[in-house]
């Protein structure tokens, strides 16, 4: 009765505190302008105020909008931290700087001060926000800005802004309270379904699940451009041969020959002009690799070692030398100008709609396809690994949110053709319809290598925690071919092949961090030098591969530098990075190694 009675009383006590809250929306104008008004908090639950500002309210000459919550500020020396979706914090223990993350991985952010433990969620304009944090002599300040002026470059505004702030309480108030809160709302609303929901439904994921990815990067590719330029039949430049067919199916058998037993193979630049060559078309298979007969000799060699053979696939970007090219079906500015992306090996690049393609030619593409003998994850670059682009030509608009639907249904199409969907990165406005990412994003790269914003003092398992057991993962480009050592070269475009020589000096840091963070290898190469390197990722893999079906229930640092990190399933790792050797449960553990544990054993 009294615990009853105090969970009433609580209940009461928050519904009343999100009643009395206001938040500030603080306009910033094009010309330098700056105003502030104070919004009530609508009550949508005794944990959750929601902010909307009507988009009728909005001027046509706002440059930016701030939501500033008074329960988001700290000052230097208070426990706590701020997060971003990533899971990069920073304490409260700097004076002056800013932190500002224009992309967002999740529309989500936090913050555990000693009065109150939030996560915001970002209902509207989620491709269109910056996730802020800034300290001022002291006093510190997280909030969300939305970039009204970049959406009016290509729309009249066609939504409210609506923001919600959710209040966490008890063992829960913490960073991974908030991602098990995002998880639950993703599984509760259909966004995602769990690995072991959908393989009654797919039953290659499971095959998944216990193989590490090796991406053969790759067949054949074009150098790439220092400037930009529009290729042509006659300006191209011709493509270099790194592994043909052949050659891959000795590379496959040596793989095999090394005792991993299980390994999805994933075929990059075996397309008409290799990686990045001539897309958006893809086919026919490339000839100067060995052509479409040699092609089906390796699909089926990888086959019968029982690996998973897959297909890489560029669907965003597109080429002038492409025998397919139409500005047709480019994305439109305003102003009808071609939307462009980066510089890559077919030359300058030019952004697809995903409305047009999806409508035009990328389903009858997808069958054809399958037609090679592919079968597993099929893997369509980027579409996780930005926010997806725009287009206003009145034939085939598309607002991000927009394309990201199409990208949903080429995604789902793809699952129903070869048995499942992959993608590069982790940003999950296509969440429900990956099977896995080859990482999440290159924060912890960008930590070790010291070129973090100075307010980030580390990265939490964010996103790890939302997606384990939903969607497999590496977790940063840091940790990726982790085994082959440092790159050789300062250039890490994953089109050049250079990018595939390491030094082979290892860091057992990257190691342990893959199996705290509960991530799984992946290799890029076509390297014979590389099958050791990825026969000790596979040794490494094997006694927690089957921990990659369940979700991740906890995680907490334990000791100072020793992690825990638990499952579903009542087992958890205890990964230590302390110089000293750590003892639980009547095992040491060795500095930068781990122990895996069951509760109750």
């Amino acid at each position: 009765m009294k615990k009853l009675l105090t969970t009433i009383l609580v209940g009461i006590f928050c519904a009343a505190t999100l009643l009395a809250d206001t938040v500030t929306v603080r306009t910033t104008y094009r010309d330098g302008k700056v105003d502030e008004k104070e919004v009530q908090l609508q009550n949508v639950s005794e944990n959750t105020g929601r902010v909307t500002i009507p988009k009728s309210e909005i001027a046509e000459n706002v440059k930016y909008i701030d939501v500033i919550a008074p329960f988001a500020k700290a000052n230097k020396g208070d426990e706590g931290y701020w997060v971003n979706a990533r899971g990069a914090y920073g304490k409260f223990d700097k004076e002056n700087g800013t932190y500002s993350a224009p992309r967002n991985v999740m529309p989500i952010f936090g913050m555990k001060t000693k009065d109150r433990t939030f996560w915001a969620h970002i209902k509207t304009y989620r491709f269109d926000y910056a996730f802020m944090a800034d300290a001022k002599d002291g006093k510190y300040t997280v909030y969300p800005r939305f970039n009204i002026e970049n959406v009016r470059k290509w729309f009249d505004l066609y939504d409210d802004i609506v923001l919600d702030f959710n209040y966490l309480h008890g063992e829960n108030a913490n960073y991974a309270g908030m991602a098990k809160a995002y998880r639950k709302y993703q599984l509760d609303n259909g966004k995602v379904r769990t690995i072991k929901d959908r393989m009654k439904d797919y039953p290659d994921l499971e095959y998944l699940c216990e193989s590490i990815v090796i991406r053969v990067q790759t067949h054949a590719a074009k150098p790439i451009p220092e400037k930009r330029i529009d290729f042509t039949k006659e300006t191209e430049w011709p493509i270099v041969v790194h592994m043909p067919f052949g050659v891959t199916e000795e590379f496959v058998q040596a793989i095999k020959d090394s005792g991993v037993d299980k390994a999805t193979i994933v075929s990059a630049g075996w397309n008409y002009g290799g990686y990045d060559g001539r897309t958006p078309q893809h086919l026919p298979v490339e000839p100067a690799c060995g052509g479409e007969e040699a092609f089906r000799r390796l699909v089926k060699k990888t086959q019968d070692l029982g690996y998973q053979f897959t297909l890489h696939a560029t669907n965003t970007d597109c080429y002038t030398v492409s025998p397919k090219w139409d500005p047709q079906y480019v994305g439109k500015r305003r102003n009808g100008t071609l939307d462009t992306g980066g510089l890559w090996a077919g030359g300058n690049c030019y952004l697809v709609c995903q409305n047009a393609s999806w409508h035009q030619w990328v389903p009858e593409e997808l069958k054809e396809m399958r037609k090679l003998g592919a079968k597993g994850p099929h893997y369509i670059d980027v579409y996780s690994a930005t926010y997806p682009n725009r287009c206003t030509d009145p034939r085939h608009p598309a607002t991000p949110e927009q394309m990201a639907e199409y990208q949903n249904k080429i995604l789902a199409m793809s699952k129903e053709i070869f048995g499942g969907a992959a993608s590069e990165s982790g940003y999950d406005h296509v969440a429900g319809n990956i099977d896995y990412i080859n990482y999440i994003e290159r924060d912890l790269k960008r930590l070790w290598e010291g070129k973090h914003n100075k307010l980030v003092g580390g990265v939490f398992p964010m996103w790890e925690i939302v997606y384990h057991g939903i969607i497999l993962y590496n977790s940063d480009r840091a940790t990726q071919n982790h085994t082959r050592g440092k790159c050789l070269y300062k250039l890490e475009k994953s089109g050049d092949p250079r990018w595939m020589e390491g030094d082979g000096i290892v860091d057992p840091k990257v190691s342990l961090k893959i199996v705290e963070f509960g991530g799984r290898p992946i290799f890029y190469t076509y390297k014979f030098a590389d099958v050791p390197r990825i026969k000790r990722a596979w040794d490494e893999f094997k006694p927690v591969r089957h921990l990659q079906k369940e979700l991740i229930q906890d995680h907490y640092e334990i000791a100072p530098e020793v992690y825990v990190t638990k499952y579903e399933n009542g087992e958890y790792t205890v990964s230590n990075y302390s110089s000293k050797p750590y003892s639980h449960k009547g095992s040491d553990i060795a500095p930068m190694a781990y122990g895996l544990f069951k509760e109750g054993n």
